[in-house]
């Protein structure tokens, strides 16, 4: 027998396992990497968070990833140098982790990596007659296999649409293993770039348990902060939203897109919720930024009035008409809120009349003060919390997710739970 194949059999029947999980979403701003124990498989999982670090991107490269999300045409060469070069980038970041955890690679089982997702296709969205749902992740798992010496899963996404389901929210798979509790309801709602949630109803070992995106969750937030402040790249602590206030025409229009009223299960992405979208929307409401008035502030000088020739429709002594404006902080209020209204509708609908129930808050949404607040008055009196308060730091959980999805593929019995690829290091 190959013996990395021997070595494969071997780690799934040992006791327990060392596995490092990866996560790069939506937001493409960074790598979660999370070095995780694992005893036991299916829902008998005992999992322990040992190590945990998130390496951001450069700023060249998140430009360069959210290009490949939002161009109209795409460099075929360049996407696939990029493919190889993201696992090159994501093994170094893996290699220096471990060099500051002091923790050989040898002595690590396996790599979990979801990769860096570029786009995603279900066929509500490519509305191609006859074509499968499709997803891409870039950062391929034979060369991040090859760069650490560690046997690598990856593709699980591919995995999910191959047995014909959309590819998204892959959460689901892990709350359920992880989170099930016998006498509550849990939601766990992730906002990272994307918001999604699984509902996980109180002692249920329904399969597949519901889970999908409702919608924008940290991206454009995050992007509009890129626009308009310089120099940072988001919100901390839903500061800047907190000052500002919710443009409510513009916040109608922006809940009036259509993926709001699909029936879930549905998922969306970067493709969708982008800036573009945006501008089109304060188009539409005659709302103009700020930032973006010739002269800004000086609207009383002498130059503003009309004085041109009655003739021509010009009057004398008339100022023009004051456009509806909206300052960068309030764009960044009504985009928080825009995030907090369609989480909470969909996770009301989800909800039971009766029972205990909580929801449990994990991604880079957990640490935005701003969002947090009006999740708690709109689904008051549920409470909300951080998956912290579950043993799990918020921005680990899907990083912890990949992994646990890595350690039921070698050794879980249920099929159900098997996604993935095996890629195997030369040594």
């Amino acid at each position: 027998m190959n013996p990395l194949l021997k070595k494969l059999e071997s780690i799934s029947m040992k006791g327990e396992r060392r596995i490092i999980g990866l996560m790069s979403g939506t937001s493409m701003d960074g790598l979660d990497i999370a070095l995780c124990r694992f005893r036991g498989c299916g829902m008998k999982t005992q999992f322990e968070l040992e190590e945990f670090t998130s390496v951001g991107y450069p700023e060249d490269v998140n430009r360069q990833l959210i290009s490949f999300a939002t161009s109209d045409c795409l460099d075929p060469q360049l996407l696939c140098v990029w493919h190889t070069w993201i696992a090159h980038l994501h093994a170094a970041y893996v290699r220096e982790a471990l060099k500051t955890w002091k923790v050989p690679p040898e002595e690590v089982d396996l790599v979990a990596s979801h990769g860096q997702t570029i786009y995603h296709a279900p066929r509500h969205k490519h509305n191609m007659d006859g074509m499968p749902h499709a997803t891409l992740q870039i950062g391929d798992g034979d060369h991040l296999a090859h760069q650490t010496g560690i046997i690598t899963i990856s593709d699980f996404r591919q995995r999910d649409t191959a047995r014909g389901n959309e590819g998204a929210p892959l959460a689901a798979y892990g709350d359920y293993l992880l989170f099930s509790d016998p006498d509550t309801h849990r939601v766990l709602l992730n906002i990272g770039g994307i918001s999604n949630f699984t509902w996980l109803p109180a002692g249920s070992d329904a399969f597949p348990p519901l889970s999908f995106d409702t919608g924008p969750g940290n991206t454009l937030i995050d992007a509009a902060t890129r626009m308009h402040f310089t120099g940072l790249r988001f919100d901390k602590g839903g500061a800047l939203a907190a000052s500002g206030k919710v443009h409510n025409e513009l916040l109608g229009l922006l809940m009036q897109h259509p993926y709001f009223q699909k029936p879930a299960p549905k998922t969306t992405g970067f493709e969708v919720f982008h800036l573009n979208w945006v501008e089109n929307c304060l188009k539409q409401a005659g709302v103009v930024m700020e930032d973006d008035l010739p002269d800004a502030g000086r609207e009383d000088r002498p130059e503003s009035l009309e004085t041109g020739n009655p003739e021509k429709g010009g009057s004398v002594g008339k100022k023009k008409p004051k456009p509806d404006t909206i300052s960068a902080v309030d764009l960044l209020a009504t985009l928080t809120r825009l995030t907090v209204d369609t989480v909470a509708v969909q996770i009301r609908n989800a909800l039971p009349e009766s029972g205990s129930a909580q929801v449990c808050v994990s991604g880079g949404g957990a640490y935005n003060d701003t969002l947090m607040d009006g999740l708690r008055d709109a689904l008051d009196p549920v409470p909300v919390v951080s998956t912290d308060e579950l043993g799990v730091p918020a921005d680990a959980k899907e990083a912890l997710f990949f992994a646990a999805l890595a350690n039921e593929l070698v050794c879980g019995e249920d099929t159900r739970l098997h996604l993935g690829k095996i890629s195997l290091p030369d040594r």
